[in-house]
Order: structure tokens, then sequence, then C-alpha cells
């Protein structure tokens, strides 16, 4: 496309965008341990009870061609190169100061804000639990809950339009990084397991928060 061209509004690509709601599923996984995205049944999905419905976060949203948040020790598939998307999900745990002061972030939307939120955690009772996606540039990722064992962790994600007037490209992806604070302390060599899901529509909020809230 001519960098002349002016960049589709969200409005403008709704209807070739929407149809890919909820019908896009992913398979694999990058760091330690198993692992799987994909796809849930929809917004109707009630949260499990012993999630942690939004939880402490930040998120970080930049180019697909890099990612938002660099360790040291990064693997190969990390760090492409030039020009070629990253993969489309990454995830690991920061367990410690040192782990933290082994990242560095990109240029992008939330980067200060993450530096200060890791700077804020107290790793002696809590866990930072770094999960990227690769999503379309006209679409929100907002995280809807977490929950975790001593050897799995698990989240789930909402995706939703952003607002009409956002500039985007329907063919486009973007990396969209959250930074999770769990409050407990995990040891990331006990941790096997990781799974991702999302779906569109809102996030819900639990069954009985809603009657509390609604007064019944």
């Amino acid at each position: 496309m001519p960098s002349d061209t002016p960049r589709s509004t969200r409005r403008r690509v709704l209807a070739s965008t929407v149809a890919a709601l909820g019908l896009t599923a992913l398979a694999g996984c990058s760091g330690s341990g198993s692992g799987s995205a994909s796809s849930r049944a929809g917004p109707d999905s009630e949260p499990p009870e012993d999630a942690l419905v939004s939880p402490p976060h930040v998120t970080l949203r930049g180019p697909a061609t890099e990612p938002n948040v660099v360790r040291e020790t990064a693997a190969e598939n990390e760090t492409p190169s030039p020009g070629t998307e990253i993969d489309d999900w990454a995830h690991y745990v920061l367990a410690n100061g040192a782990d933290a002061d082994a990242v560095t972030f990109a240029d992008v939307d939330g980067a200060d804000e993450a530096k200060r939120f890791l700077e804020a955690t107290n790793f002696d009772s809590e866990t930072v639990y770094v999960e990227r996606h690769l999503v379309g540039e006209c679409y929100r990722h907002q995280l809807c809950w977490v929950r975790w064992t001593d050897e799995e962790i698990e989240t789930d994600y909402a995706r939703t339009l952003r607002n009409a007037d956002a500039a985007c490209e329907a063919d486009t992806r973007v990396a969209v990084t959250n930074l999770i604070r769990l409050p407990v302390a995990l040891d990331p060599d006990q941790i096997s397991g990781y799974s991702s899901g999302s779906g569109g529509g809102a996030c819900r909020r639990p069954e009985g928060e809603r009657r509390e809230e609604s007064g019944s």
C-alpha cells in the first residue's frame, strides 16, 4: 500500500473484521511447559469460581514484528528476523527482582507504566505473569480473569472492536502483552502448563457479583 494512502478507520473495516470474531483458534506454546491458546464459547462464558477477575495488570501494545517486553535470556523465536512477525503466543513468569531487572521494554504504549508496575511488585509474596498475543489491529484484547495452581496458569480475554475513529487495517496484527500480578509467590520451575482463551464480547463478571450490584 502506498505510504500516502490514508489508513482505514475501525468503522470502514467493520464489515470485514466482525466475521472473524470467535472463528480463529490458536494452538501451540512458547516458553517452558505445555500449553494451548484457543477461542472460547463466547461472552456468555462465566468466570470459574477460583478465578481472579480483573487482576492487577498493565497492557502494552505495539508492532507485531517485535516483542514489547524483551528478556536478556530471550529464546530465539522471541526475536525474529527484521520485518517478520513474532510468535502468536508467548508467556513466562517473573518470580523475583532479578527476573524483573532482566527485562527491558520497547518504545510502545504502556512501557513506562509497566516499569512502575514491576518496581511496585513485592516478589516475596507476588509473581508477575507475562503473556503476549498477536491480535487484529482493529480490536482490543481485554484481560478478563486469571487462575493458577503451583503447576498451571490459565487466562481468559475478551475481544472487542476499538473506537470507531481508531485508525487500523483489517489485515494488520499487533502485539498485545499483559503483565499480570498474581498474589502468590510461584516457582517457575514447577509450572508445567499454560492455557489461554478468548472470545467476542465484553468480559463476564461472576454471577454472584452481578446479583449483589443489582440488590437481588
